[in-house]
């Protein structure tokens, strides 16, 4: 086996982790560890909740709402190929891997809103392991404790961490980027940095690159390639790296992955690659308020609004990372520019957390969704830095333990209270439900006044529902019907029932329900017939 240049240098080669505790038995051990207790019940208790609420409350629109439709279109086409938001229009904004997933855990517990939200939080779980390994293995000089620490520290971090919880239990393509850019990460660091030969982290660096071309496409080469080519010229070692992986089969495996799709989704959708590569990787971040996008608008935001957008998907842990950015300015001033070193693990850390964010300091849109990535990287690299400085201090300990849970409370009440009112007002899930007890005596169409109806309301209707941008043509079916149910703006409402009294005057409008987005109105027979 190779020398591990990280282990060869002077004082790198310390006793394997574990010898200031010989002797003493692994549960025994591990609750010697500062805190551990207090961490362990933390983390334990974000992922009960969050796997607990992951069907309690419906999906909204617009986003996560419009994912699990294209989700329940591919599983009942059959289509895996070609992502459809309507049957027949392709929706070209993102690759299918969210779908895919989605699909598989709908076959196994049916189309439901726990189904739809478990690969992401199963993807949550995935980059919380890595995180453990990745920390773990940071830094031949730390005791076992210190090691252990900094692991439960950086867990806990990510998962109190606003985005991250809001995204284990979300549907979207996020946490399998996520889950793609910290396993390439961590395995360039076991593999390339630490030296390790183990097949998931050499060849697994390659996987991750292949399914994170099917997760979001190019831009995890801003993730991952971007830090990685940086750090390898910063540290000299490209000869290193380019022995210590497989570049030239792991390549061929990325591609045998992601590549048939390609060919396959431009093949059954001319047009595909054109704006995908050129629209969503190139003009959308180049161009502010890009107008070329076929599925919304663009989110113009001043620049370097993704440094507010990285402190709101932190939370209460950016305190814990600025206390971590502070110590190392401190630490800097006080040895000089020349005799202040970086390690080259935590180096690829650093770079792992800030070059995307400062490459989307310059972008024109941006949403806070795209510093998720970031997250595991920083909370590694931040509680590395803080857990030997506050391992035996307590009142630290307390204050960083404080923070953590104050996080959690604040997460554990807004998924209880806020949440769930939240997004019922924003989902059509309540109306669909009072649409179906209405049919029940009195049958008829659900009909939406415009060119497109919500993801929600064709999620919820089982894509029953009939888009009619024309009011004359929205009310016709109702002349002709029993009954009819009309989902609108609930700013249209009054147009309605002034039109049916001009012109339908045999129909009676009646409100259902509504929300903040949508009105669903009964229109039925109270007089004769109009003419055919």
């Amino acid at each position: 086996m190779r020398p591990d240049p990280l282990k060869s240098g002077p004082g790198a080669a310390a006793a394997a982790p574990g010898h200031e505790h010989e002797g003493v038995r692994p549960g025994h051990r591990l609750l010697r560890v500062p805190g551990v207790t207090a961490l362990l019940a933390l983390i334990a208790s974000m992922l009960v909740i969050r796997l607990a609420t992951l069907g309690s409350y419906p999906l909204m629109d617009t986003s996560e709402a419009r994912y699990g439709e294209i989700a329940r279109v591919m599983l009942t086409t059959g289509n895996l190929v070609t992502p459809q938001e309507i049957p027949g229009t392709p929706f070209w904004a993102k690759p299918p891997l969210y779908a895919w997933l989605s699909v598989a855990s709908m076959r196994l517990l049916g189309t439901n809103e726990f189904a739809l939200r478990l690969p992401s939080f199963l993807c949550a779980l995935g980059v919380l392991a890595l995180c453990a390994s990745w920390s773990y293995s940071l830094g031949s000089r730390r005791t076992w404790s210190e090691r252990t620490g900094a692991v439960l520290l950086a867990m806990a971090m990510l998962s109190t961490s606003v985005l991250f919880f809001v995204s284990a239990g979300a549907v979207m393509t996020d946490p399998s980027l996520a889950l793609c850019t910290t396993w390439m990460l961590a395995a360039f660091h076991h593999a390339a940095i630490r030296g390790s030969r183990a097949p998931i982290w050499r060849f697994g660096f390659f996987v991750a690159a292949g399914l994170g071309m099917l997760a979001k496409g190019p831009v995890i080469l801003l993730y991952v390639g971007a830090p990685v080519a940086i750090w390898t010229l910063w540290q000299r070692r490209l000869g290193w790296v380019w022995s210590a992986l497989p570049w030239l089969t792991g390549t061929l495996l990325a591609g045998l992955i992601c590549v048939p799709w390609y060919v396959l989704a431009e093949a059954r959708t001319p047009g595909f690659l054109q704006y995908f590569l050129l629209g969503e990787h190139v003009m959308r971040f180049l161009k502010p308020g890009w107008g070329g996008d076929l599925y919304g608008t663009a989110h113009a935001e001043p620049l370097g609004t993704i440094w507010l957008y990285l402190a709101g998907a932190l939370g209460t842990s950016t305190l814990l990372a600025a206390a971590a950015a502070l110590g190392s300015a401190r630490g800097w001033m006080r040895a000089g520019p020349r005799r202040f070193a970086i390690e080259p693990e935590h180096a690829l850390l650093l770079l792992a957390s800030l070059v995307p964010v400062v490459f989307f300091s310059f972008a024109g849109n941006i949403i806070w969704t795209y510093v998720l990535p970031v997250l595991a990287p920083l909370a590694v690299l931040v509680a590395d830095f803080l857990v030997p400085r506050i391992e035996h201090v307590a009142r630290r300990r307390f204050a960083v333990l404080g923070t953590l849970v104050a996080a959690a409370m604040l997460l554990g009440i807004a998924v209880f209270t806020w949440v769930p009112r939240h997004v019922a007002v924003h989902s059509s899930a309540g109306l669909v439900a009072q649409w179906r007890e209405s049919t029940r005596s009195a049958p008829g169409v659900l009909v939406y006044l415009g060119r497109k109806a919500p993801a929600s309301l064709r999620f919820y209707s089982d894509g029953a529902v009939q888009a009619i941008p024309d009011l004359a043509r929205a009310m016709q079916g109702s002349d002709r019907a029993s009954d009819g149910y009309l989902a609108l703006a609930p700013d249209r409402i009054d147009e309605i029932r002034r039109y049916a009294a001009a012109q339908l005057p045999a129909l009676a409008v009646s409100a259902i329900g509504a929300n903040s987005d949508l009105a669903l109105l009964r229109i039925h027979r109270v007089g004769p017939a109009g003419p055919p």
